[in-house]
């Protein structure tokens, strides 16, 4: 039945890697956050006192070690290319980061570390790699590994000006600044500029060093320190820049890739030997102190000043590549005596994969295949965090939830009743036979599902822990997946779609068919007088308003193998398996048009909206969370609770010890307000009894309690919500 499918699929992935378009392209969708996909290398570090910035993988992670022990994650942005390099810059009075990898450089707002944006993308040169970066003032200096060294003015970080380019000067690896000259590793030598005026750089001189693979270099006292990655270091005197003097080879060894000084010591990352220490007081004779082995391989550092106990202590951050990815903190105090005093891991991938996901209260509820049921806190959706997983068996391929319970359409365990009024601790409490469930749907107390050779099911959930099937449709209509809206249901049997009419719900009403599709459907939506039907590489908008004749209004194509779709507003949203996810504006049904689209990896499983967000379950790559940029509301219309309850968000977060909590009460209501841990323990109740409606402000003291993330959940009128706290101590 699907043989068409997986032809095209084939044909599909062909031909985008045949023209090069598996490569990521953007138009107006904004990649906000991800889980699932794990993280990747660490390439790069920058460090400013506590707060620490380093690149993992695509990511650009923000994380506190004020106490270095027990470092906290607090901020993060996605991007669309790896992390080369990154440096911290005050641009008109706020913090920014410049970030290069890939071809391009980006600009990133981080005076609010935890709340971290990207001000602007730079296009700096197509098939090229931009491997490192450097500022000074209000310009930036990016090393683009084959196209040379740019030069930009950031004055404006939402426009970055290009205002010098030098593409004769080899591949460049790194740049560093130091007084009026730029300093540039290109391999088999480093470079010397004056950039008095950044806009007309000019070439000083040139460093041999005692031959090798030009890595990085730093400068120190009239002394640049080489950093040759198959051997180790050169100290060249450029006192006179326009004639660099060698003065020793040093021998730290294999993939020496960085060094940074602080007083008398110079600080070398040696790949897999972890990182060296010299005393470097003599720059003829530097003189080896100790080394210390890191986690992963060693492949960048910077220096940060942590206050502990009062009394700044220094740390040298380090960037981990595989086998072990992540940030080793170690405390050099003592440079003679280092000391591991934590190691911030990369995230692995987790188990399973992501089909369906749904929105409901802040939440998104994931059908992870044979992971079972993943509930995701997204209410900071550049940071998602893991609230809870059910491990349900059998295959979950999708979900929906109303009230307190989640219900999971799993193949051929039938259907799973999950109770998530603790998303820490989900637990099943029932499962309701089923020819294979396939796919699910709601609305009101009853549930749709794909049930393969017995059609389209109906459950009453009304009591939810004795649900039970009242209907099935028989086996003249094949269930592949099911969609409903108002009075209207449909059924896919991949190769056409069959109406019903459910303004009886117990007695379902057989009704059109929108008649062969060209390559099949596994998914689609309702919304009014029209269904939107991915059918192959295209989505087709059919008139539903006589069920006894659908008619195809329009199609527009999608490029890859459409899976699903989710309708918000004026966009259909397509889940595109090869191509990523497309925002088609429906304003017009006959006349749709592809408004926007972020081609990520090939695995678009399944979608769900809320306002500007969009939700993309993508298989072995988790969720993903895009953001629409073409609109700027951000209302949650799955959400009811502002027309009962309000909680904001605590202030000030982070905090240390002490943080208020606002909530706001539409009518009298009995209200719980209660602190859990991020292993579902109660640490602290706060309010526990009736209120009169008004607004309630709570000081919560976590003063007993250790570093780390909490959550507040704030119960009343039968509704909750949950918002994540980070006390930093």
């Amino acid at each position: 039945m699907k043989s068409r499918k997986t032809y095209f699929i084939l044909f599909a992935l062909f031909m985008l890697i045949a023209h090069g378009l598996i490569a990521q392209s953007v138009k107006n969708m904004t990649l906000l956050g991800n889980y699932g996909r794990g993280e990747g290398e660490s390439k790069a570090v920058f460090a400013a006192g506590s707060v620490v910035y380093y690149g993992l993988g695509n990511k650009v992670q923000i994380a506190s070690f004020s106490n270095p022990t027990s470092p906290v994650k607090i901020g993060s942005v996605i991007l669309t290319d790896v992390i080369e390099d990154l440096v911290r810059t005050s641009i008109g009075g706020n913090q920014h980061l410049v970030v290069s990898g890939g071809s391009k450089m980006w600009l990133i707002n981080v005076q609010n570390p935890t709340t971290p944006s990207l001000v602007s993308t730079v296009e700096v040169a197509a098939g090229t790699t931009c491997e490192g970066v450097a500022t000074s003032g209000t310009y930036a200096y990016v090393a683009a590994g084959g196209a040379g060294l740019k030069i930009y003015n950031i004055a404006a970080p939402s426009a970055p000006v290009l205002v010098a380019s030098l593409d004769t000067l080899e591949y460049c690896e790194s740049v560093v600044i130091s007084g009026q000259y730029a300093y540039i590793a290109a391999g088999s030598r480093s470079h010397i500029l004056d950039i008095s005026n950044p806009s007309a750089p000019v070439y000083v001189g040139r460093i041999t060093g005692f031959g090798g693979y030009h890595q990085y270099l730093n400068v120190r006292s009239g002394y640049a320190y080489v950093c040759n990655y198959d051997a180790g270091l050169s100290v060249v005197n450029v006192t006179n820049p326009a004639n660099p003097v060698d003065v020793v080879e040093v021998p730290s060894g294999y993939r020496t890739a960085r060094i940074i000084f602080d007083g008398n010591y110079a600080y070398v990352a040696v790949g897999d030997s972890g990182m060296y220490i010299y005393n470097v007081v003599n720059p003829a004779s530097p003189v080896f102190v100790t080394s210390i082995k890191t986690t992963g391989r060693a492949a960048s550092l910077y220096y940060g000043a942590v206050t502990i106990s009062g009394t700044p202590t220094g740390h040298i951050f380090i960037s981990n590549r595989n086998p072990a990815p992540g940030i080793s903190a170690i405390n050099v105090a003592n440079p003679s005596s280092p000391t591991t005093a934590s190691f911030l891991a990369a995230l692995a991938a987790p188990s399973g994969s992501a089909f369906t996901p749904f929105y409901l209260n802040g939440k998104v509820y994931v059908a992870y295949g044979t992971a079972g049921l993943r509930i995701l806190d997204v209410t900071n959706p550049s940071s998602i965090n893991l609230l809870g997983t059910a491990n349900l068996g059998g295959d979950s391929r999708a979900v929906v939830v109303y009230g307190n319970y989640a219900y999971v359409a799993a193949r051929d365990s039938g259907v799973y009743v999950v109770d998530v009024t603790n998303p820490a601790n989900p637990v099943k409490v029932k499962t309701i036979k089923t020819p294979r469930a396939r796919g699910i749907s709601i609305s009101g107390d009853k549930i749709y599902v794909a049930a393969s050779d017995s059609g389209m099911g109906l459950i009453d959930i009304s009591n939810p822990v004795n649900a039970s099937i009242i209907y099935y449709s028989g086996s003249s209509v094949y269930g592949e997946n099911v969609a409903v809206n108002g009075n209207i249901a449909g059924i896919t049997d991949y190769g056409q779609i069959t109406f019903y009419d459910v303004s009886v719900p117990n007695s379902p009403v057989m009704k059109g068919s929108t008649g062969s599709l060209k390559t099949g459907n596994e998914g689609f939506s309702i919304e009014g007088n029209y269904a939107y039907v991915p059918d192959g590489d295209s989505l087709k908008i059919f008139d539903i308003s006589n069920l006894m004749l659908p008619t195809l209004v329009s199609k527009i194509k999608t490029g890859g193998y459409g899976y699903t779709c989710a309708v918000s507003g004026d966009y259909c949203y397509v889940a595109s398996e090869g191509t990523g996810v497309r925002a088609i504006n429906i304003s017009n049904p006959s006349s749709p048009v592809e408004d926007g689209y972020f081609d990520d990896v090939p695995q678009s499983r399944g979608v769900v909206v809320n306002g500007k967000y969009v939700y993309v379950a993508e298989k072995a790559d988790g969720l993903t969370i895009y953001s629409n940029d073409l609109i700027t509301s951000v209302f949650d219309e799955n959400n009811f609770i502002p027309e009962s309850i309000v909680l904001y968000q605590n202030y000030p977060n982070p905090f240390n010890p002490a943080t208020n909590i606002a909530f706001e009460l539409k009518k009298q209501s009995i209200v719980t307000l209660e602190i859990f841990n991020t292993v579902g323990e109660k640490v602290g109740t706060l309010v526990n009894k009736e209120l009169p409606a008004g607004r309630f402000n709570i000081q919560f003291d976590g003063s007993s309690l250790s570093t780390g993330i909490y959550l507040c959940r704030l119960k009343a009128d039968n509704l909750e919500i949950t918002k994540k706290m980070t006390l930093l101590k």
